[in-house]
C-alpha cells in the first residue's frame, strides 16, 4: 500500500475548513462563483446553439498521427511532455510515465449522443501510451472520461493518484491501485513525489452529487524536475501560499480557457492573464497553457485563449503546445 504523508499543513488548513457537511468548498481569496446567476442560462443557450459548431484544426494546433507517433517514440529516454488536448498530458519524469486528467473521448458529457463534443481529436490514443500512473484532479467529464479510462489495457498495474471521494469510480472501472489525497497530502511512487494542493473549482457528474468529491491541483516531482499541474481552477490568493510552501517549479501546466463570461466563470476558471499571474505566484520558470482548444464549454472565441496567453509581457516564459506534440522538458 502506498503511504500517504501529511506535509507541514498551513495553519489555515489544520482543521480542514474545506470539508463542510459532507461536501467540499474552495479556499478563500478567490473570485465570486457566478454559475448560479441568471447569466448562466444565457451561456447554456448559446452553447446549445453553437457549442458543437465545427472548428478547422490548423497544422499549428494539432499534429498528424504519424508525426505525433514519431515525436513520442523519439522522446522515449527523455524527461518529456506530450499534450493530448484539454488538461490531458503524458508526462515522463524519472522512469515513470504519467497521464493527467484523461479525456480522449468524443464528448465531455454523461451522454454518448449529446453534450459538448470534442472538436479537435487527439492524433494519439490511449492504446499508443504506456502508463504507470494516472493523476486525476477532479471528476468533471472533460477531465475524468470513463470511456478513455475503460480502454487502458494495464488497469491492474496502473497506480491512480487522485482526490478524496473518487476511489469508487475507479474501482468500478477496474483500477485496484488507488491513492486518494486531501490538500497538502502527498505520496511517493517509485521515486516520484505527488502532492495534492488547493484549487478554486467544484465537482460533480450529475445534479445530485455537487461538491461531494474533492478537486485539487498537484505538484509532481521526479527525475530532477518539479512540475505543477493545475487541473482546473480559478485564480486566487492561495497560489501565493502554494508558491511559498512548495515552489519554485521548473514548469507549471496552467488553464487558460473556458473563462467567458467572467461574471459567470471567474470563480472557477482562470483567464489567460490570471494564468500568468498564477505562474508568477507559484515561482514557475516556464508555463504551458492547457484547458483550451479542444472542446467548447464557454463563450469566448475558440482561439482567443492562446492569443491572450502569448501576448508579450513580463513573468514566466510561456508557450502553448500542439495537440499530439511531444517536447523535451528541458527545452520547452
Amino acid at each position: 500500500m502506498t503511504k500517504i504523508l501529511d506535509l507541514d499543513v498551513p495553519h489555515a488548513y489544520r482543521n480542514r475548513p474545506h470539508h463542510v457537511g459532507g461536501r467540499f468548498r474552495s479556499p478563500p481569496g478567490g473570485h465570486h462563483d457566478g454559475r448560479h446567476s441568471s447569466e448562466m442560462a444565457k451561456v447554456l443557450w448559446e452553447l446549445f446553439r453553437h457549442g458543437n459548431d465545427p472548428v478547422r484544426a490548423t497544422h499549428d494546433h494539432c499534429l498528424l498521427r504519424d508525426a505525433a507517433k514519431a515525436e513520442l517514440a523519439a522522446a522515449q529516454a527523455q524527461q518529456s511532455l506530450t499534450w493530448l488536448g484539454q488538461s490531458c498530458f503524458y508526462l515522463r519524469l524519472g522512469d515513470q510515465a504519467i497521464l493527467t486528467d484523461p479525456f480522449l473521448g468524443e464528448r465531455a458529457s454523461p451522454l454518448r449522443f449529446s453534450g459538448p463534443k470534442r472538436l479537435v481529436a487527439s492524433p494519439l490514443q490511449i492504446e499508443d501510451l504506456h502508463i504507470d500512473v494516472i493523476v486525476m484532479s477532479h471528476n468533471h467529464y472533460d477531465h475524468f472520461d470513463a470511456s478513455t479510462l475503460a480502454r487502458v489495457k494495464n488497469k491492474e498495474s496502473v497506480q491512480v493518484v487522485t482526490t478524496l471521494g473518487l476511489r469508487p469510480d475507479f474501482i468500478r472501472l477496474g483500477y485496484p491501485k488507488i491513492v486518494e489525497l486531501d490538500w497538502y497530502q502527498s505520496c511517493r511512487i517509485q521515486g516520484v513525489h505527488y502532492t495534492a494542493l488547493p484549487a478554486y473549482h467544484f465537482s460533480g457528474r450529475s445534479l445530485w452529487d455537487a461538491d461531494q468529491t474533492l478537486w485539487a491541483s498537484f505538484a509532481i516531482e521526479g527525475g530532477g524536475v518539479k512540475c505543477f499541474f493545475a487541473g482546473d481552477t480559478g485564480y486566487g490568493d492561495e497560489f501565493k501560499r502554494i508558491g511559498e510552501l512548495t515552489g519554485p517549479y521548473d514548469i507549471a501546466l496552467v488553464p487558460i480557457g473556458a473563462y467567458a463570461p467572467r461574471e459567470v466563470f471567474a470563480g472557477v476558471h482562470a483567464s489567460p492573464e490570471e494564468a500568468i499571474s498564477m505562474g508568477r505566484d507559484l515561482k514557475a520558470a516556464r508555463l504551458v497553457g492547457m484547458h483550451w482548444g479542444t472542446v467548447r464549454l464557454t463563450t469566448e472565441p475558440f482561439w482567443e485563449p492562446r492569443d491572450r496567453f502569448l501576448v508579450p509581457g513580463s513573468g514566466p516564459q510561456r508557450r502553448v503546445m500542439k495537440i499530439g506534440e511531444t517536447r523535451d522538458i528541458s527545452v520547452l
